[in-house]
């Protein structure tokens, strides 16, 4: 009896392990949106408006903020699903063999898991092997790696796929590049066609909001990059914790405290953001550390000094002001190589050979795609 135990055991977790690891990162990508938050409050009102069903889903979902952490508490409850049915099988009958009929729950349940954690669960498990399949689990995986930051995993990523005609992928290599001061080396070496290869507002799916939130903060944009989070984080009911943090960036940013505070306090409630909402409480009301912390000291530099609508004297000329007030600072390579990329790619020919007079000390003429198109113009000029 105990060595079937033990095999049943051990096929429940190899099967869990497996189902959940091949599908971490699609349930990763669903906790951006929603998680678990530990008040009172809340849990009556989801309970009220959504059903117990979608306020546990938000419960188990919260572990694969750590995808290991979240496949590790599935496999448990397989297990615990495998003992239970061997016990009950084993008070119905008394036959050894009969035993082995508890792996039907005990397999059973991984799968009913993962259906019910997300709706592309169970997609997830066929996506690769179709064309449209492969490119949503590459977009949900660089999104995933977006959010962490992880600049040279996408650039990896994306050299293992050939040829890059999605312009979304593009959207997602090309801001990765900018933030290693390599997009002038490899802007064009994707069939690239126009500036939605930078940022593409034009996407229907509301979910590619966290992305275009992504290239603006990259850029320095910090406006804009509030104003998308701002906007998702409303339809996604006001709870999703990517964007929560991202709202709280933007207002510490911009020194609206308040508000900050006001995210990161259902911040606090959650497992796995607790940490990091009580380390940015240092900087609320205290301009001085704001202001000499690498990131947000910089970012506050990006803030557009004069009175004027985002936008209004186009996006090119914003990203100049950036650029001028971050000077010296990393952001302002990285601003450039967006700024120049999009006047290559808008043919702004006379703008172009200005940039790279005005920033002679970051070199972009040095960058192969920058230099031909320098070349081409000046020689045009002649």
């Amino acid at each position: 009896m105990k060595k079937t135990a033990t095999i049943i055991l051990i096929l429940t977790v190899m099967a869990s392990v497996s189902l959940f690891s091949l599908c971490a990162y699609v349930l990763r990508y669903a906790e951006g949106w929603i998680t678990f938050y530990w008040d009172s409050h809340y849990l009556q009102e989801q309970l009220g408006s959504r059903g117990v069903g979608e306020v546990l889903r938000a419960f188990l979902l919260q572990y694969f903020a750590v995808p290991h952490c979240g496949t590790a508490v599935m496999t448990v409850i397989a297990v615990v699903v495998a003992l239970l049915a061997m016990i009950a099988v084993r008070l119905m009958t008394r036959r050894r063999q009969w035993v082995y009929l508890s792996l039907i729950p005990a397999l059973a349940t991984p799968v009913a898991l993962l259906a019910f954690l997300s709706p592309n669960g169970l997609t997830a498990l066929t996506m690769r092997f179709s064309e449209r399949g492969k490119n949503n689990v590459m977009y949900v995986e660089l999104s995933n790696m977006a959010r962490d930051e992880d600049w040279d995993g996408i650039v990896r990523k994306c050299g293992e796929s050939g040829r890059l005609s999605n312009l979304l992928v593009q959207n997602f290599l090309n801001m990765a590049l900018a933030e290693r001061g390599e997009l002038g080396d490899r802007l064009l070496d994707e069939p690239c066609r126009d500036i939605r290869s930078i940022y593409n507002e034009s996407v229907e799916n509301p979910d590619f909001a966290a992305l275009l939130s992504d290239i603006f903060y990259s850029m320095g944009h910090i406006a804009q990059s509030q104003r998308y989070a701002f906007e998702l984080n409303q339809k996604k009911n006001n709870m999703s914790p990517r964007l929560l943090k991202r709202l709280v960036q933007t207002n510490i940013i911009y020194g609206h405290y308040d508000v900050a505070r006001k995210y990161l306090m259902w911040l606090k409630k959650t497992a796995y953001y607790k940490g990091w909402a009580e380390a940015q409480e240092r900087y609320l009301n205290h301009d001085e550390i704001v202001e000499n912390d690498d990131e947000y000291g910089m970012k506050r530099l990006c803030l557009i000094p004069d009175n004027r609508f985002t936008g209004i004297k186009g996006l090119d000329d914003d990203l100049l002001n950036i650029a001028r007030a971050t000077r010296g600072k990393r952001q302002c390579r990285t601003t450039l190589q967006y700024l120049a990329s999009l006047y290559l790619l808008a043919e702004y020919k006379t703008e172009f050979v200005s940039l790279c007079d005005e920033f002679k000390e970051y070199k972009l003429n040095d960058q192969k795609y920058f230099n031909e198109y320098l070349l081409n113009t000046l020689a045009n000029n002649e």
